[in-house]
């Protein structure tokens, strides 16, 4: 057993059992339910088969009857957290690495932590899951890449490179992190691990509502704060399972039939080289495939989309 991180994760879920559950058991195979020093999942719309399946992997839990948004149960998880490390996660993020590479990275991310860096983002540089917008974007010629991005990460081998003015590398033996100003990387509720001294007062000085967009309330403050980010190569997919709850909101996020001929494409790609191939719009359902070849080699397969949470 691997000996217990000061680390708090937090957990927020909302009416996806399934995905919960395959979630939670990805944790445990991994190794990081025995790395958390306390483990906490908010329930939206709480349910009893979302309260055996926290019992089951060891979750404290807190709750909700209705569904109250994201921006207040994030305060509640806060509220309630012990460990000097705060980990956020959406229940539609699985651990995807081994339980040695897991502990590695975690550490690698507080020891971050520990020399200033004010947060290290976890989401997954080559098996991200689906939507990426940086991605999206940038396939669809929205994105100008002579506008420094830490997102740029998903596309570039080595962003200290391309960004030498405002990106710096850290190299460690399982992973390179880089490190910008939090201007260049908005604030997303992707998976990501603070200090719980620093977070905690930031969040907790908003006044949220059940209808706030969590990111545009705090990517003002997040942009103008002058904190440093770190991304490397991280531990955690995008990976729900069903078409409700947190990964798809209210089932109204899934969209209409889409009219724009780019959301139906084959792309393939060798790192950041990206080749589109046309494909006849023929499905108007949520579809989507990444399949990733030792972490180069990428075919993304659209045929729809949805939008996360």
């Amino acid at each position: 057993m691997n000996s217990p991180l000061n680390l708090t994760i937090a957990v927020l879920s909302w009416r996806q059992p399934k995905t919960l559950k395959n979630t939670f058991e990805s944790y445990q195979r991994n190794g990081l339910l025995d790395l958390a020093k306390q483990k906490l999942v908010f329930f939206n719309e709480v349910s009893t088969e979302d309260r055996k399946i926290a019992k089951e992997y060891g979750f404290e839990v807190l709750s909700s009857p209705q569904n109250i948004g994201i921006g207040l149960p994030m305060q509640e998880l806060l509220k309630h957290t012990t460990s000097k490390y705060f980990l956020f996660l959406e229940n539609d993020f699985m651990l995807i690495e081994n339980p040695e590479t897991t502990k590695i990275r975690l550490q690698n991310a507080i020891e971050l932590l520990e020399s200033g860096i004010s947060a290290v983002k976890l989401r997954h540089r080559f098996h991200y899951g689906d939507p990426n917008y940086y991605l999206k974007y940038l396939w669809s010629g929205k994105l100008d890449l002579s506008e420094p991005s830490l997102n740029g990460v998903y596309y570039f081998d080595d962003l200290s490179k391309v960004y030498p003015q405002q990106c710096s590398k850290i190299s460690k033996p399982t992973e390179e992190l880089f490190i910008m100003d939090s201007q260049y990387i908005g604030y997303s509720n992707n998976p990501c691990i603070y200090k719980t001294e620093f977070f905690r007062p930031q969040l907790l000085s908003y006044k949220f509502t059940t209808k706030d967009v969590v990111e545009n309330n705090i990517d003002s403050w997040w942009r103008r704060a002058g904190i440093q980010v770190a991304m490397g190569t991280g531990l955690f997919k995008h990976n729900p399972l069903e078409f409700s709850g947190s990964g798809f909101a209210e089932a109204k996020r899934i969209k209409q039939p889409i009219r724009n001929w780019t959301h139906y494409i084959i792309r393939i790609g060798i790192r950041h080289n990206v080749m589109n191939l046309f494909l006849l719009q023929f499905l108007p359902m949520i579809f989507k495939v990444n399949i990733n070849i030792y972490n180069k080699f990428m075919i993304n397969l659209s045929l729809g989309r949805y939008e996360s949470v």
